[in-house]
């Protein structure tokens, strides 16, 4: 796009505010009309800076595009702009006051690719990509991080005009100078978002118009509805007067396979009638990556490319590439990233005992990326039992996917289970410790003797074997029936390999019956259970 003089720019942006104000007058009328571009629609004739998007964007003013209505249902300093006054108002003329629903807005603002037109009921054609020169960028903050996307983020901030309201200041009338954006995770994730601004920076913005009803009444978005969401592109502002240049990467994520190599599109832009050459370097902190720049430099009239390739490295990582022409220098980065998926376990151990079975979550996580169906096996050593389920998994870019691990064994000891997921070129291995634990019990003395009229004891010691820790629960019968029999403590908390004791008290009335006794003493942690047995005699 050639930019326009600054002397051109107040006749066009007072025409532009007569014919906006004419096309809201043609709403409001609720005339049935055939479809007719309005007066906005025909100065859609901006190109967009970033090449995903085909649509044309209409140049407004900060002002123009908010309008200048205060909410009358708010009351100051706690007062923004209305939706009734807004440039593009595209669910229709509303009453001043009105809170449209964002659910009926007509695209997602989480779309990566919104219509570049709206025809409203009268047939009355809006665009939808609007252009905005000369604002300051706000304090930055990264949202919603990981809740769709793996390492992706909303990246907000508010965006207010440098001189009304150079403060940003959340509070009227500030707040009727100001608007939110975002660069949203979709886009990132999709590689085709504008690289993050910096805050304090006098920017021009391209954007999809965006009412957002959640927040009217939250400081933070200026008590106003109006965003632009999703931001398809920035630039330093053309309203400096200083001759300079800009650096964007197109994409600014680039996905890679396994031994391949990627690249991007560099163009630097001349601002202000910036001349010279402009030299290219890249550099990434990333081990075993190689880069390359073509050219390595440019001669600045017009914008011009140079093509970054990379190949290398794992994961994700970014690459900078840094423009430099005397004293100005700008950089603008690019991620590589290599789709992948990551295998982890839940509980990342198991411990179980003899005879019952133990169970793992073996958990697929998609990252940067990854999509597509990922073969499972499974080895173990010997001596327990192990299966998978199931043994085949599809994975979605940005999920996660599990399969269930079960194992058993009926002999103390400690195992292993070996995981691996496959898909192409990709494999991916965990292993699982599995541990078989258990208990003993044993008493001291084994046997008891006592006569009517007293009492006599054993030492029950129960004993972890292979880590088994648990509370222990103990009970004790008598049978046939005769001498009194109890336990203290009657609950043992083992830990691993330790062991812990109770008493075992019998006692022998006078009426007591002289004769043999068999005395069961059961320990019981969950579903895990053993039992000693102690003959008592009594004489007379």
């Amino acid at each position: 796009m050639i930019p326009l003089s600054r002397a051109s720019d107040k006749p066009i942006i007072l025409l532009a505010l007569i014919l906006s104000i004419s096309g809201v007058a043609t709403l409001t009328a609720g005339l049935d009309s055939p479809v007719a571009l309005s007066p906005l629609a025909t100065q859609a004739t901006s190109p967009s800076w970033n090449p995903a998007i085909s649509c044309n964007a209409v140049v407004l003013t900060l002002e123009q595009y908010v309008g200048a209505v205060a909410n009358p249902t708010q009351k100051q300093p706690n007062v923004g702009a209305d939706y009734s006054g807004g440039a593009l108002i595209l669910e229709g003329a509303k009453p001043a006051g009105t809170n449209p629903q964002s659910t009926s807005w007509p695209y997602s603002k989480r779309s990566t690719s919104p219509s570049c037109t709206v025809t409203l009921s009268n047939g009355t054609v809006l665009p939808t990509l609007v252009e905005i020169h000369g604002v300051k960028v706000g304090a930055l903050s990264d949202d919603e991080c990981g809740t769709v996307f793996r390492n992706q983020c909303d990246q907000t901030f508010n965006a207010c005009n440098a001189n009304l309201a150079p403060n940003c200041s959340s509070s009227y009338p500030d707040t009727m100078h100001k608007f939110h954006s975002e660069i949203d995770m979709y886009w990132s994730n999709s590689g085709i978002a504008p690289p993050r601004p910096t805050a304090g920076t006098i920017v021009d913005l391209q954007g999809f118009a965006y009412w957002d009803d959640a927040h009217v009444s939250d400081s933070w978005h200026s008590f106003s509805g109006w965003e632009l969401h999703p931001l398809t592109a920035w630039r330093l502002s053309q309203s400096s007067s200083s001759p300079d240049f800009s650096m964007v990467a197109t994409p600014s994520t680039v996905k890679l396979t396994a031994g391949s190599s990627g690249s991007s599109t560099i163009t630097a832009s001349p601002l202000n009638g910036f001349k010279g050459t402009v030299t290219l370097v890249s550099s990434s902190s990333a081990g075993g990556v190689s880069c390359s720049l073509n050219p390595t430099s440019v001669v600045l009239g017009g914008s011009q490319n140079s093509t970054l390739s990379c190949s290398g490295g794992s994961g994700a990582y970014s690459v900078v590439v840094t423009g430099s022409s005397g004293s100005l220098s700008h950089s603008t980065t690019v991620t590589f990233a290599f789709p992948d998926f990551k295998i982890s376990a839940s509980p990342a151990s198991i411990n179980t005992s003899p005879g019952r079975t133990g169970v793992s979550k073996v958990i697929f996580t998609s990252m940067n990326g990854f999509a597509g169906t990922i073969s499972l096996t499974l080895s173990s050593s010997n001596g327990f039992n192990a299966s998978l389920n199931p043994t085949s998994v599809i994975l979605g870019s940005g999920g996660t996917v599990n399969s269930t691990l079960t194992v058993s064994s009926g002999t103390i000891g400690s195992y292993t289970a070996n995981v691996t997921g496959t898909s192409g070129s990709r494999s991916h291995s965990i292993s699982i410790p599995v541990i078989v634990s258990d208990f003993s019990i044993s008493a001291s003395p084994n046997t008891l003797s006592l006569a009517a009229s007293s009492t006599t004891s054993s030492l029950i010691t129960l004993t972890s074997l292979n880590s088994f820790s648990g509370t222990l629960t103990l009970s004790v019968t008598v049978s046939p029936s005769g001498p009194r029999a109890s336990l203290s403590p009657a609950t043992i908390t083992l830990t691993p390999n330790n062991s812990g004791t109770s008493t075992l008290t019998i006692k022998a009335l006078k009426k007591t019956p002289i004769g043999s006794y068999t005395v069961t003493i059961t320990a019981t942690s969950d579903s895990l259970s053993h039992t000693i047995t102690i003959p008592v005699t009594v004489t007379a």
